[in-house]
C-alpha cells in the first residue's frame, strides 16, 4: 500500500509566514510561547546553563522565563555582577551587596536564637532548683534541709495569721446593712428615718 502525503490527520509542516488572522495570531503565540519555554527549562536543566528569554505577546504583553532568573541572566549579560568563566557557581543569584546583607541578617538570626536558647537553659535551671522541694528529704544536703525548714516555718506563721483572721470574721459576723444606719468614724451609729420630715 502506498501512504499519501497528509493523508491522515498528524503532523503537518506549517509555512514560516505571518498568520492573517489575529485570532490565530494570539492562540499560536500562547501555544507555541509555553513551548519555547518548555524547551529553555530542558536544556537549562540538562546542560546547567543559564537562560532567559523574554517575549511580547501581539497585545504587548511580556512574558519571561529565566534559569536562575531573569534578572540574574540579564545582569551577567550587562557585567553587573561578578561571574566566572568555569562555570562553577551552581545557580547563585543576586549580587554580592545582596549576600552580604542576607548573610548579615542570618547572624542576627543567629544572635537571637543564642539569646533564645540561653533563656530556655536559665528556665531549665530555675525549675531544676524548685524541683528539689519536691524530692524526698533523704536526699537533701543540709543546705537544703535549712531553706526547707525555714519555707515551711514562714508557711506555717501564714496559715496561722489567716485562720486567725478568718476565725474572728466568723466570730463577728458583720450585722445585717441596715439602709438607715451610717456608721460614724468613731463607731457611733447615727440613724435616719425618712420618713420623719424635721
Amino acid at each position: 500500500m502506498e501512504r499519501k502525503p497528509n493523508a491522515g490527520r498528524g503532523r503537518k509542516k506549517i509555512e514560516m509566514k505571518l498568520i492573517p488572522a489575529s485570532d490565530g495570531r494570539r492562540v499560536t503565540f500562547s501555544k507555541r510561547r509555553s513551548g519555547l519555554f518548555k524547551k529553555a527549562s530542558e536544556l537549562a536543566t540538562l546542560c546547567e546553563s543559564e537562560i532567559a528569554i523574554i517575549a511580547f505577546s501581539p497585545g504587548g504583553k511580556a512574558f519571561s522565563f529565566g534559569h536562575p532568573s531573569v534578572e540574574a541572566v540579564i545582569n551577567r549579560y550587562d557585567g553587573q555582577t561578578q561571574a566566572g568563566d568555569g562555570g562553577d557557581q551552581n545557580g547563585q543569584e543576586g549580587d554580592l551587596p545582596e549576600l552580604i546583607q542576607r548573610y548579615n541578617a542570618l547572624l542576627d538570626q543567629l544572635e537571637v536564637e543564642k539569646k533564645r536558647a540561653e533563656a530556655i537553659k536559665n528556665m531549665g535551671e530555675e525549675m531544676k532548683a524548685k524541683t528539689w522541694l519536691l524530692t524526698p528529704m533523704e536526699n537533701l544536703n543540709l543546705t537544703q534541709l535549712q531553706i526547707l525548714k525555714d519555707l515551711m516555718e514562714n508557711l506555717k506563721k501564714r496559715v496561722n495569721q489567716q485562720r486567725e483572721e478568718l476565725s474572728k470574721k466568723a466570730r463577728n459576723p458583720r450585722p445585717f446593712l441596715d439602709l438607715y444606719t451610717v456608721e460614724a468614724p468613731d463607731d457611733q451609729s447615727v440613724s435616719y428615718n425618712p420618713t420623719q420630715m424635721e
